[in-house]
This record gives C-alpha cells, structure tokens and sequence, in this order.
C-alpha cells in the first residue's frame, strides 16, 4: 500500500493542475510504477462515495422534488453497494478508453501520465462530496446540498477536461466527445444496475 504522503503529494499536483501552474507536473510519479500505485486512488476514494451515496439518500429523502427518483425508492442498504459497483465500472471504462484513446492518436507516451492524472483527479473530486455531505448533515436543507452537487459536478467535469487537454495533444471537439460519451456511459451503467436494483428489491418485498 502506498503512504499518505504519497497520495497527498499526488493530490497537490493535481491540484496545481487544476489552478493552471505549469509545474504540476513535478508532484506526480509519471512512471510504470506510478500508474500502478495511482489505482490505489480508487481505495482511497471508496469511503468517500459511500459518503456521496449516503448523502444523496438523504437529499432524496428529504426533498420533495426527488421522491420519486430510485435513491427515495429503493434502501440504502440495496442501493448502496449497487452505486459503488456502478462507479467502479465507470471509473474502469475510463481507464480503459482513455489507454485506447492515447494509442490510436499516436501518442502512447503521454498515456502514463493521463491515467495518473485521471485516477488522483478522480480522488480529489470524490472528496469534494464532503461539502454537501456536511451541509446536509449541519442544516439539513436538502436543496442546498443538491445545489452544492451541482457546482461539484462542474468541478469534476473542469478536472476531466484539463486532464485530457494538459496530458495529450487533442482537439477540443475530441475532448467534448470524449467527457460526453464518458458521462453518458457511466449514467447509463448506473442507471441499468439501479433499475435492476429496484426490480430485484421488489421481488424481494
């Protein structure tokens, strides 16, 4: 297992990414290595999508606008572990499409770099669902905390595009399409297991 200050060093590079220093790049271990110990950044994000999960079964819960959607429906003991496989895959998938996209641009290269980037990217926003989780804990106003959701959405889809853009020479049309399909293939994973999830607690019921 890799060290705290290992995944905090990485953490800052991406940070400084994020904020356009040129020298991000000097906090990350670009090598075979590093692209094996950047995994562990799924681990690491683990506790905090089950934060994401538990709080957006509150907001549903709590929210009258949301009281029909599957996080109000179906248990959190069912939807839980359903939403962290679902994001598992996605974050899989991703991986795999951006290796592929890397090699068919010529530029195998640069693909180290783009999934170690991705996978702390990924961890920074994981932890930024600790805003609307203590907003929601605190106030318990949930249409706050989905609001606050709403600004860490765009923050992770800003991460996905400086991560493409700063790793790999792609055109911007390319990078839309790839954060697009990406987005869109991930909602659909999650919504057939959640609605699978459903389907399958009803029998149960």
């Amino acid at each position: 297992m890799i060290s705290l200050d290992y995944a905090a060093t990485h953490l800052r590079g991406i940070w400084r990414l994020a904020v356009g220093d040129e020298n991000w790049r000097d906090e990350l271990d670009i090598t075979t290595e590093g692209v094996f110990a950047s995994l562990w950044a799924i681990a690491f994000a683990a506790p905090f999508a089950i934060l994401g999960v538990i709080t957006d079964s509150n907001i549903a819960k709590s929210a009258p606008a949301y009281q029909n959607s599957a996080y109000a429906k179906i248990p959190l003991a069912v939807i839980l572990p359903t939403e962290l496989l679902s994001s598992l895959i996605g974050w899989l998938i991703t991986l795999a499409v951006l290796g592929f996209t890397a090699r068919r641009l010529g530029q195998s290269r640069n693909a180290a770099g783009l999934i170690i980037s991705y996978n702390w990217s990924q961890l920074l926003a994981f932890i930024t669902i600790l805003a609307p989780a203590c907003t929601i804990a605190l106030t318990g106003n949930a249409q706050l905390s989905a609001l606050i959701y709403l600004g860490i959405f765009v923050f992770s889809i800003y991460l996905f595009w400086v991560v493409l853009r700063r790793n790999i020479e792609i055109d911007v049309s390319i990078t839309i399409a790839l954060i697009v399909g990406l987005f869109a293939l991930s909602l659909g994973v999650s919504t057939i297991l959640l609605n699978a999830a459903h389907w399958l607690n009803q029998l149960a019921t």
